[in-house]
């Protein structure tokens, strides 16, 4: 699916067995609500033949929250 850009990140989804999905292969993201670290949204994931609805977590300041967003995945 490709990399985020930031090789600490890209290193634990790599370690974890993780994906990163970029964006542009959601839908329909609407705004649910703000949260501790950063704002929830839901959307659809077109995953090949497969639509799934999802929920996505936007980071605020993720460099420097980097080590409690790690934490929390």
């Amino acid at each position: 699916f490709g990399k985020s850009g930031n090789t600490i990140i890209d290193d634990f989804i790599l370690k974890k067995k993780l994906r990163w999905i970029p964006y542009n292969k959601f839908k329909n993201v609407e705004y649910l609500n703000e949260g501790g670290f950063g704002t929830i949204y839901k959307a659809t994931w077109l995953n090949n033949d497969n639509v799934k609805k999802v929920i996505l977590k936007c980071h605020k300041n993720l460099n420097e929250n980097l080590n409690e967003f790690l934490k929390e995945v």
